[in-house]
């Protein structure tokens, strides 16, 4: 369906630290053959200038490092702003995202596509058609402490174990620009982050605010009413995940996901 290209972004102390990933659960056709992890530089002569790899890479880094129109995720452009850079497989990335810091998050960069067509609508199926694909492959028992049934506030998506905040980014969306890219973006940000990161009432009012503010000006639509606490009375987290381009709650496909077909009973 499409050819990825996905790195893990993370930060410790101010310094970014990119993990380039080889899609070992979205198989790429003309993935090049590369052994990880890989420094920087590997990085630039894997995939040169011209490449669609290097293109869409030099796209997303262009969006976060834009000075006038101030993308909402401060924790990304932060990041980006450091030259200490390190690539690993995303084999390694579950296993290890503890280790990286409270802003790391992964992210999957797909070929840019001229004669794109789909529609904002068409791009919301295929989303949830690809975290069901997902939960087929996760070789981890769902989390006890999360519901299965999707419609509830509880519920959040998982993998490997952990809980995780995915979100995709669209060539179809217009109105909407936070949720926009030249190219299909996905990103999957663990949970856990957001525990350390608001790990204060006084500092998750301060980021939300601070975001809320940025998002105001950033993108052309109202802030979805969506957008809520999770595990607040009323709140569907999966309706945070993919945002149509106005604002009325995308449609989820799924009462649950499908059960793992790769864990022996």
């Amino acid at each position: 369906m499409f050819d990825f290209y996905a790195l893990a972004v993370l930060f410790t102390g101010g310094v970014m630290t990119s993990l380039l990933v080889d899609a070992a659960l979205i198989k790429s056709r003309s993935a090049p053959k590369i052994h990880y992890p890989l420094s920087l530089a590997q990085v630039t002569a894997a995939f040169p200038q011209g490449t669609w790899q290097r293109k869409a890479y030099e796209d997303y880094k262009s969006v976060l490092l834009d000075e006038e129109l101030i993308f909402p995720c401060v924790y990304d452009t932060k990041g980006l702003k450091s030259d200490s850079q390190l690539y690993f497989g995303l084999s390694t990335y579950l296993p290890q995202a503890r280790q990286l810091g409270p802003n790391t998050s992964l992210v999957i960069l797909a070929k840019q596509n001229d004669n794109n067509s789909r529609t904002v609508e068409e791009y919301n199926t295929m989303f949830w058609e690809l975290l069901n694909g997902l939960a087929k492959l996760d070789d981890k028992p769902w989390p006890s402490t999360v519901p299965r049934d999707i419609d509830t506030d509880k519920w959040c998506f998982c993998f490997g174990g952990e809980k995780i905040f995915p979100v995709l980014q669209t060539p179809a969306h217009q109105a909407r620009r936070t949720r926009y890219a030249p190219g299909v973006t996905m990103v999957f940000q663990p949970k856990w982050t957001f525990d350390i990161l608001f790990s204060t009432d006084t500092k998750r009012a301060g980021a939300i605010a601070k975001v809320r503010a940025l998002l105001a000006k950033y993108d052309p639509i109202p802030i979805s009413p969506e957008l809520k606490p999770y595990g607040e009375e009323g709140s569907r987290e999966y309706k945070q995940y993919f945002l149509m381009d106005e604002n009325v709650p995308a449609p989820c496909p799924y009462n649950k996901l499908s059960d793992s077909q790769v864990i022996v009973a």
